[in-house]
């Protein structure tokens, strides 16, 4: 899931492990803990974009560095402690400068919502985010800059448990959701996704969130403040639960739909639509094209009406040798899910449609995650992830405005 939403389940693990012995620490190293995963990120820097992508969600997000990794960390966090690093002035400011550079992004990605879905920030949600803002920075600098810090004891194997708890259930989270995560390397590059949960879902985020910050606020030795973790630990499992109830209504929708429309198919996924879990999508493999549908469970009689069908073209692809390492990833990273279209030359476009379309049905080629597959300066076929600006920004704004109304759901006529 999103970087905030790892966050914040790592500051979750960090204090239930750790929480009377470290008080806000434990919520700052679970933090930490979630967030290394994600690091694999970073291999673009190092590597070409097809080999980057392929590791991340990879190694790093595998059961065997979850098992290794804590012990490493917890040996520098003793060694970070047990020698006075964390008071020295010059490490507090970088560690201040890194945190408001993180809180800037976090509010900068909630003020984002409303410009995708109405293409305008909101007052309301721009006003109380800057309040907050200046409350943090005004807390980071009485609280952190400003106090000496007190010593830090914890056990090694604390440590090992704070940190391993916040490590594991990063790739586990990430199996809920459609992406895929490799969690067997390096015995396997077998990507897990059960696809009940958006990349980005509030409704499991923010109730999350709030229990822990206002948790924070209470002696580590309150029993609310342990009441308060748990609670929110209670409604991410709870609603991770409530999203596989609803993975299994929609393949029942999905699957009575396709019956009962005589559509003829080899296999189907469905999944939730971004932001939400109310509005799936199903997608459907045929022998020359795929059916894609979307259903509301607000609605009055939810069912999976409206039918796309998007063709395969494999014929476009013919000339690419099915060994090409970039035709390979592509058939790997979607897991066979994609079509393809011509887009300019001898440059195609193929789409993911393990990510659906942006609407609910096939308009303007407004598919979420295209890829372009093309022909490098060296001659070989290489790949591009095409996260382009719509050519009509006005359908794009329309199509989450149309999501949002789907997601409160369709009267019944």
């Amino acid at each position: 899931m999103d970087s905030l939403t790892q966050i914040v389940l790592g500051a979750a693990c960090g204090e239930a492990v750790a929480g009377r012995k470290l008080g806000n620490r434990a919520m700052l190293w679970g933090a930490i803990g979630g967030t290394i995963p994600d690091l694999d990120v970073l291999a673009e820097l190092f590597t070409d974009r097809m080999t980057a992508m392929a590791f991340h969600r990879g190694f790093m997000h595998s059961m065997l560095f979850a098992a290794l990794m804590p012990w490493l960390l917890a040996y520098l966090a003793q060694l970070f402690y047990g020698q006075g690093m964390y008071r020295l002035r010059g490490y507090k400011w970088i560690a201040g400068l890194i945190w408001v550079v993180f809180f800037v992004g976090a509010l900068a990605g909630i003020n984002f919502i409303p410009v995708l879905l109405n293409g305008q920030l909101s007052p309301y949600i721009l006003l109380p985010t800057l309040v907050l803002g200046v409350w943090f920075v005004w807390r980071l600098w009485t609280d952190y800059w400003r106090r000496e810090l007190p010593e830090v004891q914890a056990p090694y194997y604390t440590w090992v448990a704070l940190f391993f708890c916040s490590i594991v259930t990063h790739p586990i989270l990430d199996c809920f959701t459609n992406f895929g995560t490799q969690i067997w390397q390096p015995f396997s590059d077998l990507r897990v996704q059960w696809t009940t949960v958006s990349v980005v879902d509030p409704i499991y985020t923010v109730p999350f969130a709030i229990c822990l910050l206002v948790a924070a606020r209470f002696d580590r030795l309150a029993r609310v403040r342990l009441y308060l973790c748990w609670a929110g630990i209670l409604w991410s499992s709870g609603y991770l639960g409530y999203t596989y109830w609803h993975k299994q209504q929609a393949n029942h929708l999905f699957e009575q739909t396709l019956q009962a429309k005589h559509i003829q198919y080899q296999r189907f996924m469905t999944g939730p639509t971004i932001f939400n879990n109310i509005v799936w999508f199903g997608v459907a493999e045929g022998d020359t094209a795929y059916y894609f549908s979307q259903a509301g469970f607000n609605d009055c009689r939810p069912q999976f009406e409206k039918i796309s069908v998007l063709p395969k073209n494999r014929d476009l692809i013919a000339h690419v040798p099915a060994e090409d390492p970039a035709y390979h990833f592509l058939r790997w990273f979607t897991n066979g899910y994609y079509d393809i279209l011509p887009y300019s030359g001898d440059t195609l476009q193929v789409n993911d449609l393990r990510f659906g379309l942006l609407g609910d049905s096939l308009v303007q080629k407004n598919y979420v995650f295209p890829f372009l597959l093309f022909k490098n300066e060296k001659g070989r076929w290489d790949i591009y992830q095409h996260n382009r600006s719509p050519q009509d920004p006005e359908a794009f704004k329309k199509a989450f405005g149309d999501l949002w109304e789907r997601a409160k759901g369709q009267p019944c006529e």
